[in-house]
């Protein structure tokens, strides 16, 4: 049995096809060249809000057969649990099998254990690759940073910070030539924010500082997190994130 990674699981929402999505994905999955199989566990919902998405009142016992599946599958066939997705009133688990695993599958009902009231349906097929993880499951740069701004936010709040006053926000980004870097600061300072002058790292990369005050409260954070993306990606920037002071009063 191969050596299991440390899990970090991670929320992020979306939309698929115009319905809104809600996706938990383990950022710490490693694509592994023993476990080939991809299993999709597809489990309709009981009772679905108007958008398709869980109701409260199924959160725990859909929280209870999530864990049971993972359990089993762990124990018998060695399955790697990568994330699921709710959308469209049903609930999908993504996992990844070595290739013995897959007679087993003939028997789902014994591999999986008691499900009901649910019923499960599934779908198996080869992804050495992991495509279906990587092109799919995984968050892109948008989405990867909400779930870094929620843990910040987070820390923050515990710090007792006032999120609804503006201070500094102070920002990192990199780029791969000085034409990237350069376009960057005009980008940049014509949105309003101070930068600070480029400076190259030992790997290379052209770092660039970059600062605005701006107030973190009523998603804001993820506001101005879009407007850098959006003005730095399109220059093969790799942004790294950002930080502020704790404001108390």
């Amino acid at each position: 049995m191969s050596t299991p990674w440390q899990p970090n699981f991670g929320f992020y929402m979306t939309r698929l096809d115009e319905h809104p999505a809600s996706f938990v994905v383990d950022l710490s999955a490693t694509p592994l060249e023993t476990h080939p199989l991809r299993l999709q566990l597809r489990v309709p919902l009981l009772k679905p809000r108007d958008d398709g998405l869980r109701d409260a009142s199924e959160l725990e016992p859909m929280g209870a057969l999530e864990d049971g599946l993972v359990d089993a599958l762990r124990a018998k066939v060695d399955a790697r649990y990568v994330g699921r997705l709710v959308t469209r009133g049903a609930t999908e688990f993504f996992f990844y099998l070595p290739s013995e695993a897959g007679p087993k599958l003939d028997d789902l009902e014994a591999l999986l254990g008691p499900v009901e009231p649910y019923e499960v349906e599934y779908l198996a097929a080869e992804d050495p690759g992991w495509s279906l993880f990587t092109d799919f499951l995984y968050p892109d740069a948008y989405a990867l940073q909400s779930i870094a701004n929620r843990s910040l936010l987070e820390q923050l709040e515990q710090a007792g910070d006032v999120m609804s006053v503006a201070r500094t926000i102070d920002h990192l980004a990199f780029f791969g030539s000085p034409g990237q870097a350069n376009e960057a600061v005009a980008r940049l300072t014509a949105a309003g924010f101070a930068t600070d002058p480029i400076e190259q790292h030992d790997d290379g990369r052209l770092g660039l500082k970059f600062h605005r005050d701006d107030a973190l409260a009523d998603g804001q954070a993820d506001a101005f997190v879009v407007e850098v993306l959006d003005l730095i990606t399109p220059l093969d920037g790799d942004y790294d994130g950002w930080g502020c002071p704790v404001v108390k009063t």
